[in-house]
């Protein structure tokens, strides 16, 4: 599986992200596919902008327009805030960012999503695509998985974000199989959370905090400061 670091994990080839861009096969094109307007900056930022700051090019797609109500109807963030802050978000990743409407809370598995994911992969052709871990516990992520997983059926690299706190909590255990430095990332990829002012008041500090520890402790396992681990579907290496 690759090449592997000093604590024998395996890690993203260097001609995939680590190089600067123009090579054999010119630019990699990453996609990131999530559900909500902050789910790609939690999971996969410091990827984004490692691989941005490389001459690559990196895109989020996100299946709702993040806007939502609580339960008893006491509204927690307006459509206007979530794409005002997604914006900023991915602005300071350096990726290109389309937001499809599908219902927040409940993004259904289906074919219309499929389909609507197929045919931005199919427009876009990425070489590496990311997207949610189908054993989180929040279903609108599970299903943006499946539908993503489906939807890249002819695509040979596709790689599963670690889950969050609190879809993180699930009866299954995610496996850290891939492991990307984003030491040198990890400033944009709070700054670009800070963006979410509406999950950054809902959360507080500790949300920001909790996220960069994780980073910190696949940092460490990786034999660098930090690090963003994901399971694979599957990868192609092309030497």
């Amino acid at each position: 599986m690759g090449r592997r670091c000093k604590n024998n994990r395996p890690v993203i080839p260097a001609e995939m992200l680590g190089q600067e861009a123009g090579g054999r096969d010119g630019p990699f094109r990453l996609l990131a596919v999530g559900a909500h307007l902050d789910d790609v900056e939690i999971a996969c930022g410091g990827t984004l902008a490692r691989a941005v700051a490389h001459g690559h090019e990196a895109k989020i797609l996100v299946l709702s327009r993040s806007n939502y109500d609580n339960y008893d109807g006491a509204v927690r963030r307006t459509y206007e805030a979530a794409d005002r802050e997604g914006k900023l978000a991915a602005e300071i990743l350096g990726a290109d960012l389309e937001v499809i409407d599908f219902p927040t809370k409940d993004i259904p598995h289906h074919s219309q999503t499929v389909e609507a994911i197929e045919e931005r992969l199919n427009d876009w052709r990425p070489n590496v695509l990311f997207t949610h871990w189908p054993f989180d516990t929040h279903q609108a992520h599970q299903n943006t998985a499946l539908s993503t997983i489906s939807a890249g059926r002819y695509f040979t690299s596709i790689l599963m974000y670690e889950p969050m706190m609190p879809g993180a909590r699930s009866y299954m255990a995610f496996r850290p199989q891939i492991y990307v430095d984003v030491s040198e990332f990890i400033s944009k990829k709070v700054e670009s959370l800070k963006c979410h002012e509406t999950e950054y008041r809902k959360y507080g500090e500790r949300w920001i905090q909790a996220i960069e520890s994780r980073c910190r402790l696949r940092g460490f396992e990786m034999g660098v400061e930090y690090a963003e681990a994901f399971e694979a579907v599957r990868l192609a290496w092309n030497l």
